[in-house]
């Protein structure tokens, strides 16, 4: 079957030997999995996270562009993978999973273990995609990048990206949130969290964004506002965050009335939050 599984419906022939413009085929690549990863989210917990190689989206200032470009990784058969998810008793968190959703339905049908799974996402999915996500995921990580089409070309080639993120939210939502205390932290076991990163030179484009979040998931939506923007050496945007930006950004939000989340510490733009690969 020709792949649809993303917006940019490439229909690459992934079963028989294809790659997609994500640079998947038809097994999943893993380029890197940490045990005991700590968010900075921290109603997340302890997780381990698995990052995958390939990305459907392709960001210019990608952190982790070593990964999300080409075919870095190792492959991962079904049943591979079901061994992988079983090899840990923590939370999976799948980050950049969309464009090996299949691999993944198909290895968590054959786990020995019941898993708790997040699905870390850039946002760029279609309705579909997040109803069959949300068969098995327990909370959804998405970001919502840009709302502004001219923006979502620029840095991203995807000028419906405003558009397509928004509804795919949308759907998200629909996984209630659920809370527990786990040894006095309180942890979400199930629902949403929607990350926004604030781009240098782009705060109208922000303030767009929480504007739509806003509307579109409430603002009791657990938000997290990131400040570590880094630029990654190969791409725009090329300079780094200022505090003003971030500020009016931050301030904005209150606005609004997000009080359910997380505000980065503007000393978070240092690259810290880039795992080595």
């Amino acid at each position: 079957m020709k792949c649809i599984d993303c917006p940019r419906v490439c229909h690459a022939d992934r079963d028989n030997g294809e790659i997609g413009m994500c640079g998947g085929g038809k097994y999943a690549r893993i380029a890197k999995t940490i045990h005991s990863f700590g968010y900075e989210e921290p109603c997340l917990g302890e997780v381990t996270a698995l990052f995958f190689g390939g990305c459907s989206l392709g960001c210019t200032y990608c952190q982790n562009y070593k990964i999300s470009r080409g075919g870095t990784g190792k492959e991962y058969d079904d049943n591979e993978l079901a061994e992988l998810f079983d090899s840990t008793d923590l939370p999976i968190d799948l980050v950049t999973p969309s464009h090996f959703l299949g691999a993944i339905e198909r290895a968590a049908a054959l786990t020995q273990k019941k898993h708790r799974y997040i699905y870390n996402t850039s946002g760029y999915e279609t309705a579909d995609s997040v109803k069959r996500a949300s068969a098995f995921t327990d909370v959804f990580l998405t970001d919502y990048k840009y709302a502004d089409g001219d923006i979502g070309h620029k840095f991203s080639r995807a000028r419906d990206y405003y558009r397509v993120a928004a509804n795919a939210m949308r759907i998200m939502r629909e996984t209630k949130d659920e809370w527990e205390e786990v040894n006095g932290k309180r942890i979400l076991k199930r629902g949403l969290i929607v990350r926004h990163l604030v781009l240098p030179d782009n705060v109208k484009n922000s303030i767009a964004a929480l504007d739509e979040i806003a509307r579109t998931v409430g603002t009791d939506t657990v938000l997290s506002l990131m400040s570590q923007f880094t630029p990654n050496g190969v791409g725009e945007p090329s300079k780094r965050l200022n505090k003003i930006e971030y500020k009016i950004v931050a301030e904005h939000a209150l606005k609004l009335g997000f009080e359910n989340g997380y505000f980065q510490d503007f000393s978070s733009a240092d690259g810290s939050y880039t795992p080595e690969f």
